[in-house]
């Protein structure tokens, strides 16, 4: 009976946990997106009145549609770039030879642990030194420095649950070895590469720190946002905040129905 009610006990108090800690981190959230619909020229909580004054202002304003157009064109760059190479890197580093494999995957997968700060130092020196910083010759590079990790990783885990005597019986059925491989390994691994795929696009879209030491005159959303709040917070700031999250959030959802989850015994569905 006492072990039952400790059992009881432990479990209310992990629900009690679990509630604070998602409270904690949705509230935040939740009171912006409120106040982004406020009628007022300034942020309250709760709002005086309500109304979508601030997102027609957002949706119609040229500097705003400017920045989240080149945010967007930038992220459309990078995602199907960064997918590419990191595939390929992840295919090279699951195939090839055990040596120093893991010292390879650290190297490459180390700009997710580096402070962009310090990146973001590295390649603007080497940005001025080729005269390209403040273009895309300068952003995109950028952006794949910090994207293509997370392709490594997501593809590398699919490749570890991959069969691959089903690409071996491919090419004994005549198959090439590239055509194995795009008609058997990656429709396999594809959950892989919609993960990396949508990662690439959500960090491209949202970075600051990096593109924030590239740029001079051009602004994506976020040195738009930034630029904005230098100056004042303006309830645009929680409407742009808002939408951008909508966006996130609804990248996010497609990844939780249509990627996996990395397991140690490899991927689960």
């Amino acid at each position: 009976m006492e072990n039952e009610y400790s059992s009881r006990l432990g479990y209310r108090l992990l629900l009690a946990i679990t509630a604070l800690v998602i409270t904690f981190l949705i509230a935040p959230l939740a009171i912006l997106v409120i106040q982004s619909f406020t009628a007022e020229s300034y942020l309250s909580f709760p709002p005086p009145s309500y109304g979508l004054r601030w997102y027609a202002n957002v949706l119609t304003s040229a500097d705003w549609q400017d920045s989240a157009a080149l945010s967007l064109l930038l992220a459309c760059i990078v995602t199907p770039c960064s997918l590419a190479i990191g595939t390929m890197a992840a295919f090279g580093l699951n195939r090839g030879p055990l040596k120093g494999r893991q010292a390879l995957y650290a190297l490459m997968i180390s700009p997710m642990v580096l402070p962009h700060i310090v990146l973001g130092l590295g390649i603007f020196r080497i940005a001025l030194e080729l005269n390209i910083s403040d273009s895309m010759l300068a952003f995109v590079p950028a952006h794949l420095t910090i994207t293509i990790p997370f392709v490594i990783i997501t593809v590398g885990a699919s490749l570890q649950s991959f069969d691959i005597s089903m690409e071996e019986a491919a090419q004994s059925l005549g198959a090439s070895r590239f055509g194995a491989v795009w008609h058997v390994t990656l429709p396999i691994i594809r959950p892989g590469l919609i993960a990396g795929a949508i990662f690439s696009f959500i960090i491209s879209f949202d970075e600051f720190i990096i593109t924030f030491f590239l740029a001079t005159y051009s602004r994506t959303l976020p040195l738009e946002m930034f630029s904005t709040l230098m100056f004042q917070v303006k309830p645009s700031i929680a409407a742009v905040s808002s939408l951008t999250l909508a966006v996130t959030a609804g990248l996010t959802a497609i990844l939780m129905f249509r990627g996996q989850v990395a397991g140690e015994s490899g991927i689960i569905k």
